[in-house]
């Protein structure tokens, strides 16, 4: 288990390596996951998301790739919310609605360095940052730690934690883009995914969720069996998923909650989470434009995003479970990617 570090200008670079083959790169520029580099069957590693060679690519990084996002994940509805009485309005960086944290969020900031952490079981490296009292139109000033740590059992950790001076909505996620053939095929249609969730949040036409909670039973969402992610991708909008789901177990315990196949390289994904829901996007707004550090331009439902997460829009919406937190309470989340072969 080996951990490396590099300088680029502001940002530094963190090379996570086990002994299996895998390596994970991140930098403390927006938390961002550089590259996970995973064996294929035959033993190849590929890089198996979506990224670019140098940091200066992703300044800006409008598709949010491989960082983490927030305050707030997803779309916060007319960008306001009301707590204790109170109206805060937020940036309005997507329409009328405010969009992974707004203009400039958690995602284009410079983290603190925190800890670098060498240990027998593995090796990974933890980022802070304080978000100040109305960035982005927030209350509070909100202290965050993100952790990653890369095991000897092919598990990257992720552990989120955040705490507040003044109430304020909290839903971090991690917006990777996984193309488990290493961008050998262009898309991932063939990918098998299951989910292991039975219900959804439907979205109005701004891509808002209604408030409503809904049977996956007879639609385009039922991924519970697994089945390739092309197989009904053709009856939703745009032929193409971004979609909430909501996790077939208690919120705040740890649970698989998706598994994804390459048929052609054999790599397997798994992702647990302690989150209620499960945000899948199939990069519906990519359109090779872009061309990443594998040489290969990013495109339309070339990649899957697995966000572990709250409820979106849960500040405005009271049928579902809350993401307000407020001083003297703690935000905690944890999520796990665990590479494999099939």
């Amino acid at each position: 288990m080996t951990l490396d570090k590099q300088q680029q200008g502001e940002a530094v670079v963190y090379e996570l390596n086990n002994d299996h083959g895998i390596s994970v790169k991140v930098t403390n520029y927006g938390c961002i996951i550089l590259s996970i580099v995973t064996p294929d069957r035959n033993g190849k590693g590929r890089n198996i998301v979506a990224g670019f060679d140098t940091i200066a690519e992703y300044v800006p990084n409008p598709d949010y790739f491989g960082c983490i996002v927030g305050r707030c994940t997803s779309r916060t509805s007319g960008a306001a919310f009301t707590v204790d009485g109170q109206t805060w309005h937020l940036s309005a960086n997507k329409g009328k609605d405010h969009l992974h944290g707004g203009t400039k969020g958690l995602d284009q900031r410079y983290w603190m360095v925190e800890e670098e952490i060498k240990a027998v079981e593995g090796v990974g490296v933890v980022f802070g940052y304080v978000s100040p009292d109305g960035e982005e139109g927030y209350p509070g000033a909100l202290t965050i730690t993100v952790s990653y740590f890369l095991d000897d059992k092919n598990r990257l950790t992720l552990k989120y934690k955040a705490a507040t001076d003044k109430p304020t909505p909290v839903n971090l996620t991690n917006h990777s883009y996984f193309n488990l053939t290493g961008f050998e095929q262009d898309t991932v249609m063939d990918h098998i995914l299951q989910i292991k969730a039975g219900k959804y949040t439907p979205l109005s036409a701004a891509l808002v969720p209604s408030g409503e909670i809904k049977d996956v039973t007879g639609t385009a969402l039922d991924f519970r069996q697994g089945q390739p992610i092309g197989q009904h991708a053709g009856d939703v909008p745009g032929g193409s998923y971004d979609h909430n789901f909501v996790l077939d177990k208690p919120e705040g315990q740890m649970g698989l909650a998706a598994e994804l196949i390459s048929p052609l390289s054999g790599r397997l994904l798994k992702v647990y989470t302690d989150q209620p829901c499960l945000g899948v996007y199939t990069s519906g707004y990519l359109d090779g434009s872009r061309k990443g550090s594998q040489g290969k331009s990013y495109r339309r439902n070339g990649a899957v995003c697995l966000e572990t997460q709250r409820y979106p829009d849960a500040v405005n919406r009271p049928e579902f479970p809350g993401t307000l937190i407020r001083p003297g309470a703690t935000y905690m989340a944890t999520t796990i990617f665990e590479f494999g072969i099939i």
